[in-house]
């Protein structure tokens, strides 16, 4: 049966009908059901990227927690410094003092060189710290420099292998009176 036969066999009124359903059919699969599908799409791979991270995270759960035990197990530093202010007429002696922190440790100070150009209105005053020696000292000697009471911050480090061992620059903030 083709079209024009259906046509003059119906009613006009049924093919009216007829169309009207379809119509309303391709719109409630349009508006309804192809947005849904999309977004069930979209759900499903966000759930597949989800599955993928935890998957991802559970494999690293082992690692996270040996990091945390070993985290547990260092020093806690405490708070930087005392807050208390190095007197003016001892910032002449401050190699002595550097020399005093690092010597127990196994490091030598090679310089130490207060910029009195940096000084705020704040009584903040720039250091220059030179040091040689094996890097597990310096790092304590960087632990005993935190509890040190004039400290105010630790600004830069750097570090290079010289022909005496390694050799790390240290620049800092005292507060002096």
């Amino acid at each position: 049966m083709t079209l024009a036969e259906l046509k003059n066999r119906l009613p006009a009124r049924t093919l009216a009908v007829l169309v009207a359903g379809a119509v309303i059919a391709v719109g409630f699969v349009a508006v309804f059901i192809i947005p849904d599908t999309r977004e069930a799409e979209a759900l499903r791979h966000q759930i597949g990227q989800l599955r993928a991270n935890l998957e991802l995270r559970r494999q690293l759960l082992p690692v996270a927690q040996s990091l945390k035990d070993a985290q547990a197990g260092l020093p806690s530093v405490g708070p930087v410094g005392g807050g208390e202010r190095l007197p003016l007429a001892e910032v002449g002696r401050l190699a002595g003092i550097m020399d005093g922190l690092a010597a127990p440790l196994g490091l030598r100070v090679n310089r130490v060189s207060p910029d009195p150009s940096s000084v705020t209105r704040n009584g903040l005053v720039a250091v220059r710290l030179g040091l040689v020696g094996p890097a597990d000292a310096f790092r304590e000697f960087l632990l005993a420099l935190g509890r040190y009471g004039p400290l105010v911050k630790v600004e830069s480090l750097t570090t290079a292998v010289d022909r005496d061992g390694r050799e790390y620059t240290v620049k800092c903030w005292l507060a002096v009176r």
